[in-house]
Order: C-alpha cells, then structure tokens, then sequence
C-alpha cells in the first residue's frame, strides 16, 4: 500500500521545516509514502528548507517529489497537481503550516486494513490555537472509531457540521477521487467545502477513529485569517459557494432529497458572506451578487419548508441582518441551526 501525501507550499519558510519533519518522522509498517511536495512559485526560502530535507533523508520508504509551477496558481492548483501527479492508494493532503501526529499513518492505514470497504478514514485533529479537538460530535466516550456507511446519515452529519469539512487528515481512496474526477475549483477561497462535499456525495463509507493524527497551527498571516485584505474575494466566494450548493439538488440513490439542513448549510455561508461584508466591505458587483442571491435562497426556503424557515431567513436581510453584529448571536449561531433543525424536523 502507498499513500501519497500532498503538500502545497507557499510562503511558508516559517513552517515548512516542522511540516516535513512531521512526515520524515513517520513509521512505515508495511506501506509505502509517496511525498508529493507543490512549489506554487514560493518566493520565499520555503523550497531550498525542502530540499534541505529531502537531501537529508536516508530512508526507504518515503518517496519525494517535487512538482513545480511556473508561476502562482494558488492552493486549489496545486492540490489539483498533487492529485494528478500521485500514484498512491490513498491521498492525504497536508497544509505546510500544520504537521502530522508521530505514528499517524500507521493507525490511519491500520484501520483500512480492518476496514477495507471504507473510501475515507478520518483522524481527529487538535486544534492548537484553543487546543480542542474535532470529531467530537461523532465519537462517543469510551468508544475508539464512528463507522457510517449510509449515504443519507453521512450527508446529514455532513450538513450539520458534525463531520470535518476541512481536506486535511484524511485518507481518501484515489480510484474514488480519479473516477469522480474530484478536482478542486481554482480562483476561489474556502474551495475545501466544495471538494469535501462533492467527495461525500460519491463515497459509499467513511471510517472517523478517535485517534489524534494531525495538529492544526495557527498562521497569522494564512488565506482564512487575514479577512480584511482579501474581503471581497472572501464574499464573491462565499457567494459561489452558495450558488453552486443551490443550483444542484441534493441527490441521494439518484433521488432528489429536500433536506432541511441542505438548506440550512447553504445559509450558514451566507451568513459568513453577510457578515463580511458587513464588517469590511466589498465591491459593487460582489454586493450586487449576495443581494441576488439572498432573494434566490429566500424564495427557496419559501418554496420548500415551512414559514418558520422562512422567517428565520429573513436575517439575511436589513434590519434583521443587523444581528451578526452581535459577538453573542455570532457565537451561538450554530446552537441557533441545531434548534431550527430540530423544531422543522
């Protein structure tokens, strides 16, 4: 068996060296890694720390290749040519500011052998900016994995928010990702929800263990946390997003499936896209594009579930809207959704 490990890198020479420690470091009982390292153009040292370290390997069970872009792409593109250019069972994609848990391939790859039918084995993840840990919601006290292979319950848990929507920490079956042909929609930030729901929708079974696998850093001067520089990029994308989410109906077993949480899910984003803009602008088209498509979910909600729904809705717009400013309403949103959930269920 061999796992191809896709790591992007771009500006990163604080990180890089942690990272591919991370992956040296792995013990390889039995598998094989194959360690697909993306230079998206970094003009930083981020590339010569990487060959330090490749030169500096002496084993035989990792494999590095480096594949390089001739200018910057962004991380999309060069995670869609790390998925082109792996030859692995599996794929698992790592971001160059993170690192992975010691013996985490080991345990990842043990659970396939257990359960081979499984298309993704998710690890938990530590969080290391409030040290708290994902999976949470999934795995019971005492017990060590969550197996679910019904395609409407992983959706629901998918919806929710109760499974990690993040493309990091997984083993992903390649055959899936080729067959599927699973690529990432390059030009767009948040591009992980698109990708990990579309892989979702295909996969037959998802295997989520309880075992820590990978460590989650936080980089200050990352995509995700410096909103007010890249703030009409941030909303145009949570505006496609939820136009993508919209415009295809969710399918099950070739059904169309009216799911409350779908609907629910595509409001989540575009609350964030709200609260954006709300708070660090964006340009006329882009506003332009969320008032359009704040009408276009509305009407939906409208259409398809009950006035409650409807009327919850109506936040998206003034002077409801106004609400997002509140730390209190932000911070218990997601309480909020469980209990709409659960009242239109």
């Amino acid at each position: 068996m061999t796992v191809s490990v896709i790591i992007p890198v771009y500006n990163v020479e604080r990180f890089i060296r942690r990272c591919l420690d991370s992956v040296v470091c792995q013990k390889c009982d039995g598998f094989d890694i194959e360690c697909i390292i993306v230079d998206d153009c970094s003009p930083d040292g981020s590339m010569r720390i990487a060959r330090e370290i490749i030169d500096a390997y002496h084993g035989n069970s990792i494999t590095f290749r480096i594949v390089r872009h001739e200018k910057n792409k962004g991380i999309s593109a060069a995670r869609n040519s790390g998925i082109k250019a792996a030859t692995g069972d599996f794929l698992f994609f790592v971001d160059s500011d993170d690192d992975i848990v010691e013996d985490a391939f080991s345990k990842l790859v043990s659970y396939s052998v257990l359960y081979p039918s499984s298309d993704v084995i998710m690890g938990t993840a530590l969080y290391a900016e409030n040290n708290s840990l994902s999976n949470a919601a999934l795995i019971k006290d005492g017990e060590n994995f969550c197996l679910i292979s019904d395609k409407h319950t992983i959706m629901e848990h998918v919806l929710r928010c109760r499974v990690d929507r993040n493309v990091w920490n997984k083993l992903i079956r390649r055959s899936l990702v080729i067959e599927h042909n699973l690529l990432f929609e390059e030009g767009i930030l948040f591009e992980d929800v698109l990708w990990t729901y579309n892989l979702y929708l295909v996969l037959s079974s998802i295997l989520i263990v309880s075992d820590m696998t990978y460590i989650y850093e936080y980089n200050p001067s990352s995509l995700m946390h410096t909103p007010k520089e890249r703030s009409d990029l941030m909303v145009r994308s949570l505006v496609h997003i939820s136009k993508s989410l919209l415009d295809s109906p969710l399918e099950i077993g070739g059904k169309t499936v009216q799911f409350t949480a779908h609907a629910l899910f595509i409001f989540h984003w575009m609350l964030r896209a709200i609260d954006y803009k709300q708070k660090h602008g964006a340009e006329t088209s882009t506003c332009f594009a969320l008032e359009s498509q704040k009408k276009k979910l509305f009407k939906y909600s409208f259409k398809h579930f009950n006035p409650f729904m409807t009327l919850y809705f109506m936040t998206m717009f003034k002077p409801f809207c106004l609400l997002l400013k509140l730390r209190a309403f932000r911070r218990n949103i997601d309480k909020i959704d469980c209990l709409v959930y659960k009242f239109l269920r």
